[in-house]
């Protein structure tokens, strides 16, 4: 009998370790973070909150391990699902990378990863959520096909340049692989696209012929939410950052160029940006336009450590920014170690008193027997 109650509550320690590990830290850790200090309206607009995250980087059929794929995808929906029911934002921009193999991988393939990320990064009705390709979803620009980009954005609907605006506030999606400047029609179409909206910028200014130029529902600076960082030449400069070591960056590759980032400011004359793509951290009070960027850190414990995301509220002409821990996976790990040397610890002990106990039986019963010869 003791035996019995000793497997059931080993077996209710391992439950509960469990629990806590797969379910309850991330509402222990991202109870932590809240919503930074909300601006004050603007025209009687209310600012908007957003949540930023990137490079979740779901794993593919061809370099991606089951139990791998299982573990991440766990992590992330647990992290996810947890920020909604706790911040309940009222978009989510998630900056490129959605996918690691999105380039490699068949139709067939493509459109189950497309069902798994809608599964994983479920929204509520009252939160849209906007997606932004990257270069691990449709290649590098060297090596991307009009085929793959088609394919993006007939499941997300953003391959180029287009204008997201909410109460006022002004988003401006762009695709990196795009901002190459070389001629190519994925980038004379982007440049076209971005034209075209500094257009309606101008004409929210009053400024330029007008005429079938779409209105701004209300005029402020755009946003601008890309895969690739503005062009700088490392992490030096951030005012914050948690990469583990700083190294320069290749434009094109860790980084926009010099032309496309100042394109980007000569049309749009931004007021904020945000990136990903490092996987590290970064929040630059003044980057090479002279506006405050941030770039995010990667989505998937399989990148990072110690993941995070952003909560921003936005209103016409302030921003507020909150950065997020997710739970690192070394404090997991931790936790689960110290947790098992806890029961196998209590097991022993319990072991060791049963054994005792049963020692102290047996003599009991022997020197009982004894002595009922002894009576005869």
């Amino acid at each position: 009998m003791k035996l019995r109650n000793l497997l059931g509550r080993l077996l209710l320690g391992a439950l509960g370790l469990l629990v806590f590990n797969e379910f309850l830290i991330y509402y222990f850790v991202l109870l932590e973070c809240q919503w930074p200090t909300k601006p004050l309206p603007v025209n009687g607009l209310e600012p908007v909150k957003v949540m930023f995250l990137a490079d979740t980087h779901l794993l593919g059929p061809i370099r991606g391990h089951w139990f791998d794929r299982l573990r991440r995808e766990w992590q992330m929906n647990r992290a996810f699902q947890t920020a909604m029911t706790l911040f309940k934002p009222e978009a989510v921009f998630v900056l490129g990378d959605i996918f690691d193999e999105g380039n490699w991988v068949n139709q067939k393939e493509f459109d189950v990863y497309v069902d798994r990320f809608r599964k994983l990064f479920h929204t509520p009705k009252e939160t849209q959520i906007y997606s932004i390709v990257g270069n691990h979803d449709i290649g590098f620009h060297y090596a991307t096909h009009p085929y793959l980009t088609q394919r993006f954005g007939k499941a997300f609907n953003n391959t180029g340049v287009s204008l997201v605006s909410m109460r006022g506030v002004n988003f401006v999606t762009i695709n990196s692989i795009a901002m190459e400047g070389d001629g190519c029609q994925l980038c004379e179409t982007a440049e076209k696209e971005l034209r075209a909206i500094s257009s309606i910028f101008k004409c929210g200014r009053g400024i330029g012929h007008c005429t079938g130029v779409p209105k701004l529902e209300e005029y402020s600076k755009p946003i601008v939410l890309q895969h690739f960082p503005m062009h700088r030449d490392s992490d030096k400069d951030c005012r914050e950052h948690d990469a583990p070591n700083v190294e320069l960056f290749r434009e094109r590759w860790e980084v926009i160029s010099k032309e496309s980032t100042d394109l980007i400011g000569e049309l749009l004359n931004p007021r904020l940006a945000f990136g990903g793509h490092s996987h590290h951290y970064c929040h630059l009070a003044r980057n090479r336009l002279g506006i405050e960027e941030y770039t995010l850190a990667s989505f998937n414990w399989r990148n990072k450590n110690n993941p995070s995301f952003i909560l921003a509220q936005i209103s016409l002409s302030e921003h507020s920014i909150a950065r997020c821990q997710m739970p690192q996976e070394s404090t997991v790990i931790t936790v689960y170690l110290m947790g098992g040397i806890v029961l196998i610890s209590l097991v022993l002990i319990s072991l060791l008193r049963l054994g005792t106990y049963l020692r102290h039986l047996r003599l009991f019963s022997r020197t009982r027997r004894e002595y009922k010869k002894l009576i005869k």
